[in-house]
């Protein structure tokens, strides 16, 4: 073989190895970007176990009590969106608290979906799940009656 076409070999597995990595590298980057991209988009429902009897007073302090249900600990309020049964027998009201778990404000008893504007200082919030008409207050064979007919989920 002339050194010409030794030469010209040489460099086409060079372009070769050298394209093939781009790719590789170009694949990883890609699969990297829409890795991090649905870990930001991941929609979390709050779930029954979150619940426990009890409420919030005024200012955002646990109550104790059997007329409602509230969540354990506080959650996101990136992507916050209510959504409650049709024919639901409860109502909900929403608690915001700014980074350092200060209480800012809630609404009032919602009845329908809530998919509006928190605070703009709010950080994180709770809910509180009130019966319509539940006379002997809430056992805890309800809990998961009365979370099921209230559906939150956010953004993690």
């Amino acid at each position: 073989m002339s050194n010409n076409l030794r030469k010209h070999i040489v460099s086409d597995k060079v372009k070769w190895i050298v394209i093939f990595v781009i790719a590789l590298a170009l694949i990883g980057a890609v699969i990297t970007l829409f890795v991090k991209l649905d870990r930001q988009t991941t929609v979390t429902e709050i779930g029954a176990e979150a619940y426990v009897i009890g409420g919030l007073d005024e200012s955002g302090a646990a109550l104790e009590g059997n007329d409602s249900i509230v969540t354990r600990s506080a959650f996101t309020v990136n992507g916050l969106k209510v959504s409650i049964a049709e024919d639901a027998n409860v109502t909900y009201a929403l608690y915001f608290y700014d980074v350092d778990g200060e209480f800012i404000s809630a609404t009032e008893a919602l009845a329908e979906d809530f998919d509006g504007t928190v605070p703009e200082n709010a950080d994180t919030a709770k809910i509180v799940i009130t019966p319509t008409d539940d006379e002997d207050g809430v056992s805890l064979t309800e809990v998961l009656g009365y979370a099921g007919q209230v559906v939150v989920t956010v953004n993690r």
